[in-house]
């Protein structure tokens, strides 16, 4: 049976599985034609648009070359004119790697293709069988550059992504730093340390658990249990009643009661919920009168959903359209990552991340989380 409660204050060798860009597709248009098309030809077009080759017979003497072959390979051009393909094989791993791919295609009379990794370098080699006149061009493209402006993004990507994990870091903490700071005053204003004890370790605990959970996420971790999504709600009511009471916020929570379960990180789930009550804080800005913070649960589709409403300033349609991108914020000390992370961190439990919101009339934050059912 469900019942509804009320509480209130009045985120070496090649690789064959390589993506083909647009490039590698034209080019392979090219060796197509380059295969179809007579040998005079063949020559005549390779030099033209500078694709290093070598071009040999079934018997492994070698044909022609042209100097871009040269300036890629460690063989000279002696070494060419008067020594078989398979000769060569032993001077260096890339002339192995054509020597192999060479007969790969001999044998299967197909074009034939693989790449090869040597450090920095990398080349998307395709051996060109011509049966007809039992020859094989091997041609040779340098995707070096390419390798290494993948690299290059991959570390600007790194460092983004830590960038972000730093900024959610210094955010998160905040949230338990501010409800220690309250209740310090709170004990200093009622001189009654002892009252507010127990709360002020958890919040310490909870400071640790974010740090632990950021490690998680890092590690690609999350621990999560099923829990009751109506306990995880009571458990932040005196948190978030002594929040409002510091700065004169009307608080009010309405739970509906379920038996059902959500698989969960709680700290996380909490952390998130703080993070929404400080937003409405600094929305109401110090003009405000009559301030209201109100919780409102509800069941549907076997969804968990949490309401989280303020009638602080509200956001006009071109904020809220921005609202959500890393590090947008129109706070002079916000990081601009607090809302992103929650919505990943929603996400990640499953579940989806909404803002309603209208100048000068409030905003609404509506979670939902998906309910187990057995």
């Amino acid at each position: 049976m469900e019942n509804h409660h009320t509480y209130g204050q009045g985120a070496p060798r090649g690789n064959n599985s390589m993506a083909a860009d647009q490039t590698t597709e034209q080019y392979r248009y090219r060796s197509h034609e380059i295969w179809k098309s007579k040998d005079n030809n063949n020559m005549k077009y390779l030099e033209q648009i500078g694709i290093p080759f070598i071009k040999m017979d079934y018997q492994y003497n070698v044909l022609k070359w042209n100097q871009l072959f040269l300036d890629i390979v460690d063989v000279s051009k002696k070494d060419l004119s008067y020594h078989r393909l398979n000769d060569l094989a032993d001077q260096s791993f890339l002339m192995e790697t054509i020597y192999d791919l060479m007969n790969e295609s001999v044998e299967s009379g197909e074009l034939e293709e693989e790449y090869y990794e040597d450090k920095e370098f990398i080349f998307h080699l395709r051996a060109l069988p011509l049966e007809d006149e039992e020859m094989v061009y091997v041609l040779i493209e340098d995707r070096s550059l390419q390798k290494q402006f993948e690299n290059l993004l991959t570390f600007h990507h790194q460092m983004e992504a830590v960038s972000h994990i730093a900024a959610g870091v210094a955010h998160e903490l905040r949230n338990p730093l501010s409800v220690i700071k309250g209740f310090l005053q709170l004990a200093q204003l009622t001189n009654d340390f002892q009252k507010y004890y127990d709360t002020i370790l958890a919040e310490l605990n909870r400071m640790n658990a974010i740090i632990e959970d950021f490690l998680s996420v890092s590690r690609r971790k999350m621990d999560r249990k099923l829990q009751s999504p109506v306990q995880i709600m009571k458990s932040l009511v005196e948190i978030m009643k002594a929040e409002c009471l510091l700065h004169d916020v009307e608080f009010a929570m309405n739970l509906k009661e379920t038996a059902l379960l959500i698989n969960v990180n709680e700290s996380i789930i909490k952390q998130i919920m703080l993070n929404l009550l400080r937003n409405s804080i600094e929305a109401f800005g110090k003009s405000n009168q009559n301030r209201k913070f109100k919780i409102t649960t509800a069941i549907c589709d076997n969804e968990y959903f949490i309401l989280v409403k303020d009638n602080g300033k509200g956001m006009p349609e071109e904020v809220l359209k921005q609202l959500g991108k890393p590090f947008f914020t129109t706070k002079e000390s916000g990081t601009g990552i607090g809302i992103p992370l929650c919505k990943k961190m929603i996400e990640d439990h499953g579940g989806t991340f909404k803002i309603e919101s209208t100048f000068n009339v409030g905003t609404t934050v509506i979670l939902s989380l998906p309910l187990i059912t057995t």
